[in-house]
């Protein structure tokens, strides 16, 4: 191989991480970083108001209209609707987030935590920072931004920490053409998970 390919191959797979997690691993993250999650937000809400349901109501109300007509009485009450709203909201976003983690993980091979626990949150509660005012006005008018970056933090590392207990698997771009063609050719050997022992 020359110089200049030898080269460019090895720029490449700077880039281009040889293996990465299945979808299922991101999954898998987010909805554990999601119970990480809301049991810090539910802790911050008996500490803050007396009711686990204030901040499930907070959440709702970033799409769900009826949720910012209640007063603050009724935020540290139940509500069927607004707790089904938040559940739904905050399982999409955790997977959501969690599949983000899977794809960026493995392009922090050394220091995984680093961006989950820390890079990741910093960046997120950043930009709603700059942006809550215009999504859920009742949200930023009550929100400690302590613990929802705590929170955050929570989510990180521990969805970091389930993604990275999965087995990986071999990228596409480093996958034979015929494996990817699905074309079954002699001599043509599977890619192997990095779990599996090497002969």
């Amino acid at each position: 191989m020359s110089s200049g390919c030898r080269s460019r191959l090895e720029f490449v797979r700077a880039w281009l991480p040889l293996e990465t997690y299945p979808v299922s691993a991101g999954v898998k993250g987010g909805l554990a970083g999601s119970a990480a999650m809301a049991v810090l937000a539910c802790g911050y809400g008996l500490l803050k108001a007396g009711s686990i349901w204030y901040p499930i109501n907070l959440l709702a109300a970033v799409v769900y209209a009826e949720s910012l007509k209640l007063g603050p009485a009724q935020l540290n009450s139940f509500h069927a609707d607004s707790f089904a709203v938040a559940i739904v909201l905050h399982g999409i976003v955790s997977v959501l987030v969690g599949l983000l983690y899977g794809a960026m993980l493995p392009m922090f091979a050394r220091r995984p935590i680093l961006l989950g626990g820390l890079i990741a949150p910093a960046l997120w509660s950043g930009l709603l920072y700059s942006i809550l005012g215009l999504l859920n006005p009742l949200l930023e008018s009550h929100i400690d931004w302590f613990w929802f970056t705590a929170s955050q933090v929570a989510f990180g590392i521990v969805a970091g920490i389930v993604v990275m207990r999965q087995s990986r698997v071999t990228t596409r771009e480093n996958v034979p053409f015929a494996l990817r063609a699905g074309i079954e050719a002699p001599g043509t050997i599977a890619p192997r998970r990095s779990d599996e022992e090497k002969p």
